[in-house]
């Protein structure tokens, strides 16, 4: 699989990727959404084909994630990430570790996984995700394939 993500800068090379593909063999090109950390302003990496962008432009000019923030996470119960000195983040969104549950070098991670840290952390999720800032953009229900 040939995995490409589709910005502004290279949205032009789409074609050529599937060219190159072909040439070398690949069984199947993948087209990836990017995520815009600061996209509320817009960004120059903003595709300007909507279908690969998964931001939309609002009448006021600002932009929003096109999915709906649902309350619910599924990784919340399912996965984690483990950070390379131990510590215990909710998910790969939690790029800089803002959001630790834990220390592996304190607790095991039984302890992290059933904390009551980590079960608040759940519960605000449920109740809303919005108030959870790495949550405003994360994918979960966005379409992240184009």
């Amino acid at each position: 699989m040939f995995q490409f993500l589709v910005v502004k800068p290279n949205e032009h090379q789409i074609d050529a990727v599937h060219k190159l593909a072909k040439e070398i063999g690949v069984d199947h090109v993948a087209l990836k959404t990017a995520q815009i950390y600061d996209y509320k302003n817009g960004s120059d990496l903003m595709p300007t084909i909507d279908k690969y962008s998964r931001y939309q432009k609002e009448k006021d000019g600002t932009y929003s994630i096109k999915n709906e923030l649902l309350s619910h996470c599924w990784k919340m119960w399912q996965s984690c990430v483990i950070t390379w000195d131990g510590k215990v983040v909710p998910c790969c969104f939690d790029k800089d570790a803002h959001y630790v549950m834990g220390d592996l070098a304190q607790q095991s991670f039984k302890e992290i996984w059933t904390s009551k840290n980590y079960n608040s952390f759940r519960e605000t999720i449920l109740r809303s995700r919005d108030e959870i800032e790495m949550c405003r953009n994360c994918t979960e229900g966005t379409q992240v394939w184009a």
